[in-house]
């Protein structure tokens, strides 16, 4: 029997055969373009990495290092349930389409067709948890030893993690038990972090806890890789393939619109009520119907209501507003569900009938109950200043502003600048919210 480097090979040569100007040209330009990237990216990663690396340990410490320990794990734990359950949206481990029609149809070893796909995804989620513990540990002003643990731990884990969405991936597992529990225990351990004085971390303590777990789990899903189907390899194509066109494109909303239609067809049925009065009203209640079927921004709006007492024992007095109004508008973006439809849709908005001003108000109520709750909760974080009280205005503002926003127009002219060829009118669309909440942070440094 063939093996999958032979296969390769045959492929690579046959390529070559029946386009060969055409394949040594584009191998050429594939070539470049990789050796480009690694040159430039990989150049400003260097010096990044050699920067943080010489910051000394002396100078300006947090002023609370517990808590900052403790924030730092209670983050670092609440990042990875999330990123399980990201991972196991997209995969982690994917096939697309010639893939599974000519490769995983042949009775080749499936674990020789995807160790490389599955190495790549463990030495990637590696070094980006790697950078993360290193800009960390940093930002805590670690010695040379704490930043090597910090790295150390930090792509341990992402690599552990990634490799345990595989185990979940093969077992038709979705690993969102696992994730719900370690969401939990990282907003718990912030929650104590905040309101509670931590003592300080043992860090051989935490390097025996998670030092055997991520090699295990890496070595588990290498061998479990055969064991992977057609159907649990392919179900996170349509959403990669989305990601991929949105970020080339620079339009979320291509990746948004499927993340919501898997998300209600996950829901998959709900109780049908009718909705009470008319127009406006009925409208109304339609949108409170539909954002109480959304556990999801209930529990992101009551999460990040920790992050501005957070910043106030970490941070200056002068920066808990910014953060303050940073959080607040990520809390009231999924309550602006509705107002981003009706924005974004001339359709939807004559059949529902009424004025474009009048649907629009109507679905800002949701959004401005959220963010005036919101800040209100948070206010004894900043001492109920007169910066708080623009809070919910920037919130609702760049909600407002996102979800009004035409269809991107990418027909503008370009200019040649050092850096390539840049649409100045497509920048313009692109900073369409964040533009006006940089300014009212901007504004509040000055109250």
């Amino acid at each position: 029997m063939s093996t999958v480097r032979a296969i390769r090979r045959e492929m690579r040569a046959a390529r070559l055969r029946s386009r060969p100007v055409q394949a040594r040209r584009e191998r050429s330009d594939n070539v470049y373009l990789v050796l480009l990237g690694i040159l430039i990216y990989g150049g400003i990663l260097v010096q990044a990495v050699r920067r943080m690396i010489a910051v000394p340990p002396a100078g300006p410490v947090p002023p609370n290092l517990p808590v900052a320990q403790w924030l730092f794990v209670g983050c670092a734990v609440l990042g990875l349930g999330l990123l399980i359950r990201a991972s196991l949206v997209f995969g982690p481990v994917v096939a697309g389409g010639p893939f599974q029609f000519w490769l995983l149809a042949t009775p080749l070893r499936r674990q020789s067709l995807l160790s490389r796909r599955f190495w790549w995804t463990v030495v990637t989620a590696a070094v980006a948890g790697g950078l993360f513990g290193l800009a960390s540990s940093a930002l805590l002003r670690a010695d040379s030893a704490g930043k090597l643990l910090s790295t150390s731990l930090g792509a341990g884990m992402t690599a552990g993690i990634v490799a345990l969405c595989v185990l979940f991936q093969a077992n038709r597992n979705e690993g969102r038990d696992v994730s719900t529990v370690l969401t939990t225990v990282g907003v718990l351990t912030v929650a104590a972090a905040v309101f509670v004085t931590p003592p300080v971390i043992d860090l051989p303590v935490v390097v025996a806890a998670v030092v055997i777990f991520p090699v295990i789990a890496v070595i588990q899903a290498y061998r479990t890789l055969g064991t992977l189907d057609r159907a649990a390899l392919t179900s996170g194509t349509e959403i990669l393939t989305a990601t991929r066109v949105s970020v080339s494109w620079l339009d979320i909303s291509m990746f948004t619109s499927i993340a919501a239609a898997r998300k209600w067809r996950r829901i998959g049925r709900v109780a049908s009520r009718p909705i009470r009065g008319t127009g406006y009203q009925a409208m109304l209640f339609a949108d409170i119907r539909r954002l109480s079927r959304n556990r999801t921004a209930f529990l992101v709006w009551a999460g990040l209501l920790l992050t501005p007492y957070a910043a106030d024992r970490l941070l200056p007095q002068a920066f808990v507003p910014t953060v303050q109004l940073v959080m607040c508008t990520i809390a009231v973006s999924p309550f602006a569900a509705g107002l981003r439809d009706i924005g974004r849709s001339a359709v939807l908005r004559r059949n529902l009938g009424g004025s474009d001003a009048g649907l629009r108000l109507v679905h800002l109520v949701a959004p401005v109950v959220s963010a005036v709750a919101w800040t209100l909760i948070t206010s004894p974080a900043t001492g109920f200043v007169v910066a708080s009280l623009i809070v919910p205005v920037g919130a609702v503002g760049f909600a407002y502003r996102r979800a009004t926003q035409p269809p991107t127009d990418y027909s503008g002219a370009a200019v040649d600048t050092p850096f390539g060829m840049v649409q100045p009118d497509l920048i313009r669309q692109l900073v369409r919210g964040p533009l006006l909440l940089l300014f009212i942070a901007a504004v509040q440094l000055y109250l």
